[in-house]
């Protein structure tokens, strides 16, 4: 599951929108990436930043127990469904072409590979940001607009 956050840097504070799962705990505490399961079919998808209290529903075909193929992920926490991602995956990762949305209107929709945005993408925030153009291993950075989703700071080159 993923989240926004806006941060400014350096010294030109241009700002950075960082997609990340809540956890409520530090950086550095941050639980592991791995794999999730939906409960009643046990097709596996990857969760870039495990929460407590997160659940999913795969809706696609699962092969060889993954999800794989064009399929619709609906994330949960406590129950309550707060993210969709709906497109292509490859052994449980985005791959291809997909839409993520949030349930507080944040959209993410373009090219995907290994679970991250790679290609061509737009990222609507909820306050109406548009981070529009071309995605590298998870990073959009167009003049002083930056953007990272599904990694984190130091893996795009933000300091």
């Amino acid at each position: 599951m993923l989240r926004a956050t806006v941060v400014k840097l350096g010294a030109n504070l241009c700002p950075l929108v960082a997609l990340t799962a809540p956890t409520g705990q530090s950086h550095a505490q941050q639980r592991q990436t791995g794999w999730i399961a939906d409960a009643q079919n046990g097709c596996r998808l990857w969760n870039p930043d495990p929460g407590p209290g997160e659940s999913i529903k795969w809706d696609g075909p699962c092969v060889n127990g993954f999800g794989d193929g064009k399929g619709t992920l609906r994330w949960f926490t406590n129950g309550e469904n707060d993210e969709t991602d709906e497109g292509e995956f490859r052994r449980g990762k985005l791959n291809g072409i997909a839409i993520v949305t949030w349930n507080d209107g944040r959209r993410f929709e373009g090219q995907w590979r290994d679970h991250k945005p790679n290609g061509q993408g737009t990222l609507r925030t909820k306050d109406s940001q548009v981070y529009s153009g071309e995605w590298r291993n998870g990073r959009f950075q167009q003049d002083n607009r930056r953007a990272t989703q599904n990694a984190t700071d130091k893996e795009c080159g933000f300091r």
